[in-house]
């Protein structure tokens, strides 16, 4: 079934990029500059705790010099006057401004601006597609580091912090800044894929409703940014650039686009090694073929069988979307893991039961939330809202087109008044989830440390078809094996595709026959 839409990432015919951590390894630099700027401040105030990275993070990195000061006085209750914009002294915002952004103009005068390699790989990879470009930036230097690492030639468009303010475009995370770049490219947002590694970044671009909201994570703080980033909006979150690209010289790696896995059974074999693979397995348009209503999707015959003699040979676990209970009771397999709710109610044989620490504390925003959905979509034909344990579905598949953009609106809106929740997307859905660091990819990795899925070191194998999908795949980058279920052409991190959930069942069968021959 072709789920084309043009909101989860197909079709893409531009990307715009933020530039400071995402293709320029710059924002060391700045975060220097920032402490060194902070702390002679501090030091006079005296009994300030010294600028953190943490505090770069939260309150300066991917915003307007002036607002990332006021944001950071802010969490110190420090009140500031604004000064004069030529005011070099440590008492004013403008003076503390000024004072940081001659201490970073120096290094660059004394230095080449270090690029991300993935960074440019991307680049030249995506502008020789013929995808158009732009960069943004919240800095009045960007054209400047652009030129010093000598990129400027690979964009055709560039929008700096000082020409967006001066023309009234509002700082992140408002969108302003990145959809004016992707107009500039003659792109609609919805045409439009952004790149970002800050929160507020991620935050514009969710705002903004690009096709395609991408997270770089260069951040080695044990998954707490992928986390971050993800609760703000990201579709999809990645280490590396070049998970998003064809093996080659290709552009974008689109599922469309993926190599097939029947083309690639010795690479496949190579991979996967000697022993038995662990493998995952998600439920809607994987295992069960994507209908119109999803009370009526069911796992055919054939492939519950297929998935009973791989678990005979092979660790194996459902991860789904659905509750723990109706994805159970459709697949009917004891002998399988299976975790619901994207991962956050996970059960099994042997009396396994687990659930994220403060998956309780939940309870209450989803059923507020839920309450506020029903009332404010009850009158829209086609839109229906479906609770879960630990999460709400927002399905729009049967709603008119002309609609859909009104009911992604009550769902901003709705998690909006809710801090604990927040938005994904999907094929025809929009998914409500608590804020949590628990997704398919904590899951999967859950899974792997606590349950027979990780016993003996095996090569972890997910198949998937959706969005949700990706946060396993990336959980996976490193040695797993990723196959994805073709059905859009939305981009992708996964390794190769199947064509269909009859496909999949083949692939399972010869899984289960390989395991049977490894022994």
């Amino acid at each position: 079934m072709d789920e084309t839409s043009g909101r989860t990432g197909d079709g893409i015919a531009a990307v715009v990029f933020d530039m400071d951590g995402v293709l320029t390894d710059t924002a060391g630099v700045h975060f220097a500059a920032w402490k060194e700027t902070f702390d002679a401040f501090l030091e006079d105030r005296g009994s300030q705790a010294p600028f953190s990275r943490e505090d770069y993070l939260k309150h300066v990195d991917g915003v307007p010099r002036h607002d990332g000061i006021r944001r950071f006085m802010a969490s110190r209750e420090i009140d500031l006057p604004e000064g004069d914009r030529d005011d070099a002294s440590l008492r004013t915002i403008h003076g503390i401004g000024n004072r940081k952004d001659a201490r970073f103009r120096a290094w660059l005068d004394e230095n080449r601006a270090p690029v991300f390699d993935d960074a440019v790989d991307m680049l030249h990879r995506v502008k020789r597609a013929g995808i158009g470009i732009g960069v943004f930036s919240a800095s009045r230097n960007a054209r400047r580091v652009l030129e010093s690492a000598e990129l400027s030639h690979l964009f055709d468009v560039v929008l700096d912090g000082a020409e967006a303010q001066e023309i009234g475009l509002s700082p992140k995370p408002d969108p302003d800044q990145p959809v004016e770049t992707a107009k500039r490219l003659g792109f609609d947002p919805s045409e439009t894929a952004i790149v970002e590694d800050a929160v507020s970044g991620v935050e514009a671009g969710a705002a903004g409703r690009f096709a395609l909201v991408v997270g770089i994570d260069r951040q080695d703080d044990e998954g707490r940014h992928r986390h971050a980033l993800r609760a703000a909006g990201a579709d999809l979150v990645t280490r590396d650039l070049r998970r998003l690209l064809l093996p080659g010289e290709g552009g974008l790696k689109t599922l469309d686009r993926l190599p097939i896995v029947w083309d690639r059974l010795d690479e496949i074999e190579d991979r996967l090694g000697a022993g038995a693979p662990s493998v995952f397995l998600d439920f809607d348009g994987t295992l069960s073929p994507i209908v119109e209503d999803h009370r009526e999707a069911t796992i055919p015959d054939v492939t519950r069988a297929a998935v009973a003699r791989l678990a005979e040979r092979s660790p194996v676990a459902v991860i789904s979307g659905r509750g723990l209970a109706d994805v159970r009771d459709r697949v009917g397999l004891e002998g399988v893991i299976y975790a619901g709710d994207h991962g956050f109610d996970i059960a099994g044989p042997d009396g396994l039961e687990a659930r994220p620490d403060e998956a309780e504390g939940f309870l209450t925003p989803l059923k507020e939330a839920e309450a506020d959905l029903r009332d404010a979509l009850g009158d829209i034909e086609g839109a229906e809202v479906e609770r879960k344990s630990f999460s709400i579905t927002v399905h729009y598949r049967r709603a008119a087109e002309g609609d859909v953009d009104g009911i992604e609106d009550v769902v901003d809106e709705t998690v909006g008044r809710h801090d604990r929740l927040s938005k994904s997307r999907g094929r025809k859905i929009f998914e409500i989830r608590p804020r949590a660091d628990w997704d398919k990819g904590r899951a999967v990795e859950w899974l792997l440390d606590h349950t027979r899925l990780g016993d003996g070191d095996p090569t972890a194998l997910y198949i998937g078809d959706d969005l949700t999908d990706e946060d396993a795949f990336g959980a996976l980058s490193d040695g797993g094996l990723c196959l994805a279920v073709r059905g859009d052409r939305r981009v992708t991190l996964a390794d190769y595709a199947l064509a269909d959930p009859d496909d999949v069942r083949r692939f399972v069968d010869w899984l289960a026959e390989r395991s049977t021959r490894e022994r």
